[in-house]
């Protein structure tokens, strides 16, 4: 099946690096990678490089923009010719986009290709959390899921990581009007990542201050972040 080589790749990634988990456009900082997460519904071009890795999907403020069996396709065509190495992002937004149940429709299809391919599921989740879970608790989903930019509650943060979750993380660890800030330092260091999405934000000070808050190393955090990426791709 593809993605061998991606995989191989990942897998001999130097755990020096600045892992950012989770950006669009942005390019990787002196000695670090990012993984970028481009929108299904352009043409998309995903170059060779041992710094830049792609995810893939239709982002649910864009959930009418491709069928359902167009969804399929694209992302088959993507995996099988080892492109990306994730899913998504893909999920729910009650805030903005079309209605919930075309959200949740397309939401679907990236599940199931996900769990065919056994590739994670990179998830945008807007005031849908419970949705979230409940749909991985439904459908029995053996593939790991990340909820990109998570910035709950701790009850939310636990519940998620006890039922498989990876949390990705960004400036909120340290933003004074977050709760994430209060309980960041208890979070199971194994299951969450760091990323600076599409904010104006610098992914070495997201790594100095939450390196600080739990009281190691800014290079031994960089090694578990890449120690968890290896533990996504081999699940």
């Amino acid at each position: 099946m593809a993605r061998q080589l991606l995989k191989y790749s990942i897998m001999n990634i130097s755990e020096n690096l600045y892992l950012n988990f989770h950006a669009h456009e942005e390019k990787p900082v002196d000695g670090g990678i990012v993984i970028q997460s481009l929108f299904l519904q352009d043409n998309l071009i995903t170059p060779e490089s041992d710094k830049i890795f792609f995810t893939a999907g239709l982002h649910p403020w864009h959930a009418d923009q491709l069928s359902e069996l167009e969804i399929e396709k694209k992302l088959i065509q993507l995996i099988e010719s080892e492109s990306i190495i994730a899913v998504g992002e893909a999920g729910l937004d009650k805030l903005k986009g079309p209605s919930l149940e075309l959200q949740e429709k397309a939401f679907k299809k990236h599940m199931e290709v996900a769990e065919k391919y056994n590739l994670p599921l990179i998830i945008h989740s807007v005031k849908t959390h419970n949705e979230i879970l409940k749909l991985k608790i439904d459908q029995n989903s053996r593939n790991p899921w990340v909820l990109h930019h998570f910035n709950g509650s701790k009850q939310m943060a636990m519940d998620l990581i006890d039922h498989g979750f990876y949390l990705s993380l960004s400036y909120h660890i340290n933003d004074n009007n977050s709760r994430l800030r209060h309980y960041f330092s208890e979070l199971p260091i194994d299951r969450i990542f760091l990323e600076t999405d599409d904010f104006n934000v610098d992914i070495k000070e997201i790594y100095a201050k939450a390196a600080s808050k739990r009281n190691i190393s800014v290079e031994d955090l960089k090694k578990q972040m890449i120690k968890n990426l290896k533990a996504l791709m081999n699940e």
